[in-house]
């Protein structure tokens, strides 16, 4: 591969200054055409003890923010798009927790049929997806609400909830619903229709006792917002969320490998009143580069700086099925300490999960876990199979660089630019903007500018072509004009 294609609107060029900067702009997922770009397919695999690491830490999450929102915070509104899911060491050998959280955990542990869970997924030797996850987290749920109000009451505020009768026999419903326990069997056995399931998680009534009670009994407020989310939307936002702990934030800037692209033109291009530009790329090694000027960090600090260096192209692999990731050993953003003391480990610490030692091997791990990244990253539906799109990944390891816009760009240097072809509804003026922006660059710094090309579809080959644009001539011989008109 000698060079690489980028389709680009005349109002970005113009509106970005992305010719006068040459610059490459790095999109977040959430700024992609493609609803799945941030999707992980993530599964869960392991033994008794990395299931037990799964729900301590929704447990311990759920209390952390029953506590903000009903002590610490009341008044303030939960933000569910960036929950607490990383834990510190500092906190977790807090007395509160070996104390208070502690009692929560063995309660909620008390439940034969929740203490049973674990187990049986572990049994199963099953790869459990994130919706059947969410199907689980949301059988168990109601009892864990229910668990932490209880003993929040009784710690905080010196209140027995079990004095109220519809209190107390509400928790006793929720604590015996064997509801958990055949979706389980369901989702194991896997022969099941979703509906059964859901069926199961309807028939269990309690929703508007757990409400009523909350407002009743503790909370008071016309704003229910955090006793929603507390109580009912949990679950769905504990799953959105917890993928961080895998991996950090990532963004991207795409190429294509062909100029002749019609949909491509249409899509991003404006219909071809924009340009593509063609980029030359070096190969070494089987592995194809470009440099640019990207924002850098050690991560041991927040200090960031541009520089040059080489950027490895992936290719997109379109595939109808996403690779998967496994939860309990790509658990990469969280130091080794926090996996030993409590994800892959029981409450007393006195037992690890074998899935501790997928970290032993560390370069082979770290290789594997990066490896796996990319995969994901540059893993896209057939359906967009036509772009043949290439990649450049930009992530965020330890420190967030790339949550901030001006480091999500990037500089291309000029030798690279092969050429600009304009599509065959682009303007006389506005060609002639172009070439002056990139003739003046050429004058300034004394380099030879870019070929400059007009698209046109050949009745001979079938096919889009290219054909030396004229107003090149045109520009050229008229140097000292002044800068054209942007208006």
């Amino acid at each position: 591969m000698e060079y690489l294609y980028r389709y680009r609107s005349i109002e970005k060029l113009f509106e970005y200054k992305e010719l006068e900067n040459l610059e490459i702009y790095f999109a977040k997922p959430n700024e992609l055409n493609d609803q799945m770009e941030d999707y992980m397919n993530i599964v869960w695999q392991g033994d008794e003890i990395a299931f037990q690491g799964l729900f301590k830490h929704y447990l311990y999450l759920l209390t952390h923010l029953y506590y903000e929102a009903s002590i610490r915070n009341r008044y303030k509104r939960l933000d569910i798009d960036h929950l607490p899911v990383f834990l510190k060491i500092d906190i977790l050998n807090a007395p509160e927790i070996k104390t208070f959280f502690k009692e929560i955990y063995f309660e909620f542990f008390s439940s034969q049929s929740i203490a049973n869970i674990p187990k049986n997924l572990a049994q199963s030797n099953k790869k459990f997806t994130a919706d059947e996850i969410l199907l689980i987290l949301k059988s168990i749920h109601l009892y864990a609400y229910y668990v932490i109000d209880s003993n929040i009451k009784q710690f905080f505020y010196r209140i027995n909830p079990f004095q109220n009768k519809e209190y107390s026999e509400s928790y006793r419903e929720v604590k015996n619903w064997d509801g958990c326990s055949k979706i389980i069997n369901l989702l194991i056995g896997g022969l099941y229709y979703r509906e059964q399931i859901v069926n199961q998680i309807n028939n269990f009534n309690t929703q508007y006792q757990i409400n009523k009670a909350m407002v009743n009994n503790l909370h008071q407020d016309k704003d229910t917002y955090n006793i929603n989310i507390l109580s009912f939307d949990f679950p769905d936002i504990y799953i959105k969320n917890i993928k961080k702990l895998l991996y950090n934030s990532f963004c991207v800037t795409c190429f294509s490998a062909t100029f002749q692209n019609e949909p491509m033109w249409a899509h991003y291009a404006n219909n071809e009143n924009g340009v593509c530009l063609k980029y030359k790329i070096k190969n070494e090694n089987n592995k194809n580069f470009i440099n640019l000027k990207s924002a850098y960090g050690d991560n041991r600090s927040d200090k960031i700086e541009k520089v040059y260096r080489d950027h490895e192209i992936f290719a997109v692999n379109y595939s109808d099925v996403y690779p998967e990731i496994d939860f309990f050993t790509s658990l990469g953003c969280l130091p080794r300490k926090i996996l030993e003391d409590f994800w892959l480990t029981n409450y007393d610490r006195t037992q690890f999960s074998s899935c501790l030692k997928k970290y032993d091997n560390h370069n082979e791990w770290y290789y594997n876990y990066h490896k796996k990244a990319t995969e994901y990253i540059c893993t896209k539906s057939k359906n967009w199979e036509y772009e043949q799109e290439y990649r450049i990944i930009l992530r965020d390891l330890l420190y967030p660089a790339y949550e901030e816009k001006q480091n999500r760009l990037a500089n291309y240097k000029f030798e690279d630019l092969d050429a600009i072809i304009f599509g065959r509804n682009v303007s006389i003026e506005n060609k002639r903007k172009v070439v002056w922006i990139i003739n003046k660059y050429c004058l300034e710094n004394k380099v030879k500018p870019c070929s400059f090309y007009d698209l046109y579809y050949s009745t001979i080959s079938k096919e889009l072509g290219l054909k030396y644009c004229p107003i090149v001539y045109f520009v050229k011989q008229n140097q000292n004009l002044p800068n054209p008109s942007w208006g």
